[in-house]
């Protein structure tokens, strides 16, 4: 029996560094949005929802890395 191939996204989805990375990305140009507007952030917490200011969040002020923006372009 011949094995199997396993596709990009077969492989991008197994290894799952890329989809983290992508979704704390995501999370961290939100709350600077919502940061900008001065709109609270809605969070998971103790079971339920919870509308938090933005500044009481702790996210790092530095600009997407290098790579971050070269997967962005790529559609990665």
């Amino acid at each position: 029996m011949k094995p199997r191939q396993v596709s990009r996204v077969g492989r991008i989805f197994a290894d799952g560094r890329r989809i983290d990375e992508a979704l704390r990305l995501a999370a961290r140009d939100a709350i600077r949005k919502h940061e900008q507007h001065n709109a609270p952030v809605v969070v998971w917490r103790d079971g339920g929802i919870a509308w938090v200011p933005p500044r009481e969040l702790n996210v790092k002020a530095s600009r997407k890395t290098t790579r971050a923006r070269r997967l962005a372009k790529r559609g990665s």
